[in-house]
């Protein structure tokens, strides 16, 4: 069966997500953070943060798609740090820069804990992340380390085998840590992602969906994920599973083709940018115009408006520059080395 090429009504899905992250942050994340000065500050977007369970299920969906075409464990991990690393560190020194000059404190990292940030595993030494949203790539990172295995086995076409066991230990460890509650089944439960691995699962199943059709295989396993997500993560959480399953259904049945609009699917373009760029400095920025007397909810405009700018001016002068020339470089070595192993 040939190959599907990629839909826009992802890269919308993705943008949207952002947008609510980044209102989430300034409106409702501030306030427990710092406290608005506005009585009575809108808060509406309390439920915001669900937009990163969206990014994990369209990580699935995608990142499997890529799994499914590269040549090897090296191919796919090369390829994911040249499409992360280069956006992610620049995101990370004008962070740094930005905070660092600010009189916001409470922000501040330290010069050696950039540095290990730009390695994207400071979660995993227990070093402060320069900005909260890095929090979420560790989750990323542990999932491209879990498809780097499954390449390393050859694993990769043994979806329902691999989905079904990774749901099933994650429910154990789940159990295991409720059960004994201690510091090493809570490490164990935070750094197995299996807080999130019901989203990956279903992002993975909608892209069988998509290449294969409706084989009933396949939604059983979005219904065991969903099943687990109301059993692990609550119901709220659950409920909001079940918005997203709904959108995704919709989306690959093409009633959703509003999707396709220019402008969102540019915010998807953004959103990588924009998700790594808007948190610190927007709260910098929200700190400063309060302390101003620029209080009221329609001043959000300001750190919204520069955070777009910023995410606009590191996409076109970041992320596909550096996308270009190294993925130039990569092609250009894996042809030399074709050519010396002939």
């Amino acid at each position: 069966m040939a190959e599907k090429k990629r839909f826009t009504e992802i890269d919308a899905l993705r943008g949207i997500a952002a947008i609510v992250v980044v209102l989430y942050h300034y409106i409702v994340f501030y306030d427990e953070k710092f406290g608005h000065i506005k009585e009575n500050y809108i808060d509406i977007l309390s439920f915001g943060h669900y937009g990163v369970q969206l990014f994990f299920i369209i990580s699935g969906f995608v990142i499997y798609m890529s799994v499914l075409k590269v040549k090897s464990t090296s191919d796919f991990l090369t390829k994911r740090a040249i499409r992360l690393y280069p956006t992610y560190i620049f995101a990370i020194i004008v962070t740094f820069i930005v905070v660092g000059i600010s009189s916001v404190d409470t922000l501040k990292a330290g010069v050696a804990d950039m540095f290990i940030n730009m390695t994207m595993f400071q979660d995993f030494f227990g070093v402060k992340n320069v900005d909260g949203v890095y929090w979420s790539l560790r989750v990323e990172l542990t999932f491209y380390l879990l498809m780097a295995l499954l390449l390393i086995f050859n694993l990769q076409r043994r979806v329902m085998l691999f989905t079904g066991v990774w749901l099933a230990a994650s429910a154990l460890i789940q159990i295991t840590n409720g059960l004994a509650g201690n510091e090493t089944t809570a490490l164990i439960e935070k750094f197995s992602m299996s807080n999130y691995c019901q989203m990956f699962i279903i992002g993975i199943m909608f892209y069988y969906i998509w290449q294969h059709g409706n084989h009933l295989k396949y939604h059983l396993m979005i219904a065991l994920s969903l099943i687990y997500d109301f059993s692990f993560e609550g119901f709220t959480n659950g409920l909001f599973t079940v918005f997203f399953i709904t959108v995704f259904y919709l989306v690959l049945n093409n009633k959703m083709q509003w999707l396709k609009s220019d402008t969102l699917v540019y915010l998807g373009a953004l959103s990588f940018p924009l998700y790594l760029i808007h948190q610190n400095i927007g709260y910098v920025i929200i700190q400063k115009l309060e302390s101003l007397g620029y209080v009221h909810e329609v001043f959000l405009v300001v750190p919204l408006g520069i955070s777009l700018v910023l995410a606009h001016l590191i996409l076109h002068y970041v992320e596909k520059p550096s996308h270009n020339v190294l993925f130039k470089l990569y092609k250009e070595r894996q042809t030399a080395m074709l050519n010396v192993s002939r």
